[in-house]
């Protein structure tokens, strides 16, 4: 947690962004040229998710008019890109404290104002009462649940649109911590493959919430989609090789559901 302090510098940018020296995982200079240029992602303009998102599941490759939710946001670089396409709205849900406070910098440097960020479980969120969304955006969140099948029943009941990239199991020697586990929901048989998290205490630890997380094998994946309802899916980008596991980019949504106006 952050120490009670008192800052005399020259106010600045910077002086935020040190709250947290060398614990982001974010390219900052994406947003301010001097801030320090760290080996972070370029999520801020590079990274090309939220434009695919918006290529696939927007209108005329544009958010305009789409209240969004944003499930595990990290530090903010997709929100940014999200308002920045033309959302009407961003609530952004994220469940790591640091991250959270982070976006909140994040916010003030970017000077978004249409996005949200709280503080708390996104599966809770969902369960909750509350408004269905034009989209979810879900990037690099579902490998990290425990219950994934759990986090894409409450999505598709809460949006026609879901936005997904994430890592999914196949049996690959590096893979092989991961222990098979059968489990059946709805009539759906299939099996999840459990990982246990090692390096939970570390500072730059971006994972979930729980000690432990199921990955899914991609076949199942459209599977459990599709039997919520969210039958149409385009594989944007599938890369069995990808670092830490193979991951995919993936558009659902529900058939005929039409844009917000």
């Amino acid at each position: 947690m952050i120490k009670r302090t008192f800052n005399t510098d020259v106010p600045s940018h910077r002086n935020a962004y040190d709250l947290f020296d060398g614990r982001w995982a974010s390219d900052l200079s994406e947003l301010v040229p001097d801030l320090p240029v760290g080996g972070g992602l370029p999520g801020f303009r590079a990274d090309p998710r939220p434009r695919q998102a918006a290529e696939v599941l927007g209108r005329d490759g544009r958010f305009d008019g789409y209240d969004i939710l944003e499930l595990g946001p990290l530090e903010g670089a997709h929100t940014c890109q999200l308002e920045a396409l033309g959302a009407n709205s961003v609530t952004a849900v994220e469940s790591n404290s640091e991250a959270f406070l982070k976006s909140l910098i994040v916010k003030n440097i970017a000077g978004l104002t249409r996005s949200t960020f709280l503080l708390g479980d996104v599966s809770r969120h969902l369960a909750a009462p509350g408004p269905r969304y034009d989209l979810i955006f879900a990037c690099g969140i579902l490998y990290h649940m425990f219950d994934p099948l759990e986090l894409i029943r409450l999505a598709a009941a809460r949006s026609d649109r879901l936005f997904l990239w994430t890592h999914y199991y196949a049996p690959q020697p590096r893979l092989n911590r991961h222990v098979p586990r059968p489990v059946e929901q709805e009539g759906m048989r299939l099996t999840l493959h459990e990982l246990t998290y090692r390096d939970r205490g570390l500072a730059t630890f971006w994972g979930g919430n729980q000690g432990k997380t199921r990955w899914m094998e991609l076949p199942d994946l459209i599977r459990v989609l599709a039997h919520h309802g969210l039958t149409e899916t385009r594989v944007i980008a599938d890369a069995p090789d990808f670092v830490n596991g193979p991951a995919v980019t993936l558009a659902a949504w529900r058939p005929g559901s039409p844009a917000p106006a």
